[in-house]
């Protein structure tokens, strides 16, 4: 029986091969020969390796040829404490690639290599020191934006009208305002441009957002309303302020029946009375039993029992149905039960504190002082 000699075989067939060896036997094949060095140099090798950055020398190894294709970067991980802020503990970078010339380089190789869509560790960067142009341009490749670090105004300008002017890569946008170190201000952009961003990706969750966001909250359901969008999950978790409460009740039914996954939370201290609560779920519930309806899953967790025997029995029914239990830690399997209102202890749930409406979605919580309750 004959043998063919590896360095016999047809260069394509010795690609497949090479193509088919974990990453790290494939650097030892590159060592055989110079033949075989400059077919492992091949970017379709190296696409799904994940290439380690952790100090400014290792930026070099973006420029290398097998890695003009790679999707993922990951970056130093390593975080020293410097200053307490708010009595929280605010942790840096030590590693040079924090510093402006770092972020730089880093930023510079990115932008030069299209495919990138992951950055492993970027968001615990400070990046303010980088150019608001160059910010943008790299941080537009990635599928997911998250905003959770202190940023520049020109920045924060900057990556919102790439988003919603550009065809990016970017599906999915996360805003933490409950972050420490938190410094995201947005006072000076546009309701109309933050609504133009975030709802051209597919995923939108904000933790946390303040009162001054009310009007771009607004404008963002509006849009949505209209369809004029890409939008179709939603995630809002409110702790601070109730946002929903200035929100018209047919613009907001409307448009969380137009997105396709919805899920919002709030405490009952700041979810309870005073924002015609049950009179706007009943309305998005109306309209989500209609055909025209495109949501599957709807999650409205700072509803409590007594808020869901004030819905018509019927139409909670209908909902279940269609797309299973909307509010956490209840069972509808006893629902006619709850028929008779007058039977439910009015206090369950929301009521267990005092509390005044002292706006249209502040609340004033007798015996609970500020600091609690921004940690709800």
């Amino acid at each position: 029986m004959s043998c063919t000699h590896i360095s016999n075989l047809p260069e394509e067939m010795l690609r497949k091969i090479l193509k088919l060896l974990p990453h790290v036997d494939l650097m030892t094949a590159m060592l055989v020969c110079k033949s075989w060095q400059e077919k492992g140099e091949d970017p379709a090798m190296w696409k799904l390796f994940m290439v380690t950055v952790n100090t400014r020398d290792d930026i070099q190894k973006l420029r290398l040829p097998r890695f003009q294709s790679v999707q993922t970067i990951q970056l130093c991980s390593t975080l020293t404490e410097v200053s307490m802020e708010g009595g929280y503990e605010i942790f840096q970078h030590d590693c040079d690639l924090q510093q402006p010339d770092g972020l730089r380089d880093l930023f510079q190789a990115i932008s030069a290599i299209p495919s990138i869509s992951e950055i492993d560790g970027i968001w615990t960067y400070d990046l303010r020191a980088l150019e608001p142009g160059l910010y943008a341009s790299a941080m537009t490749r990635l599928t997911r934006l998250r905003f959770g670090r202190k940023l520049t105004e020109e920045q924060i300008d900057n990556i919102f009208t790439v988003v919603a002017e550009e065809n990016t890569k970017v599906e999915e946008i996360f805003i933490d305002f409950s972050n420490p170190g938190f410094e995201f201000r947005m006072d000076k952009l546009s309701p109309h441009l933050f609504a133009s961003a975030v709802t051209k990706v597919r995923k939108l969750a904000m933790f946390g957002p303040m009162e001054s966001d009310q009007e771009k909250f607004k404008e963002m359901f509006k849009m949505v309303k209209e369809e004029k969008i890409f939008l179709k999950e939603l995630i809002i978790s409110l702790y601070y302020y109730n946002l929903l409460a200035s929100i018209e009740s047919d613009i907001l039914g409307t448009a969380l029946n137009r997105l396709e996954d919805v899920y919002i939370k709030g405490p009952s201290h700041l979810m309870g009375r005073g924002w015609s609560k049950v009179d706007k779920v009943t309305n998005i519930l109306r309209k989500l039993v209609r055909d025209d309806s495109k949501l599957e899953r709807l999650e409205l967790t700072f509803l409590t029992r007594t808020d869901i025997v004030k819905i018509d029995p019927e139409l909670v029914r209908q909902v279940i149905k269609k797309i299973g239990e909307f509010v956490e830690n209840y069972s509808y399997m006893d629902y006619d039960e709850w028929d008779n209102v007058d039977d439910i202890d009015e206090d369950i749930g929301d009521d267990d504190v005092e509390d005044e409406v002292i706006g249209d979605g502040a609340v004033e919580v007798e015996g609970i002082g500020d600091d609690v309750l921004l940690q709800n």
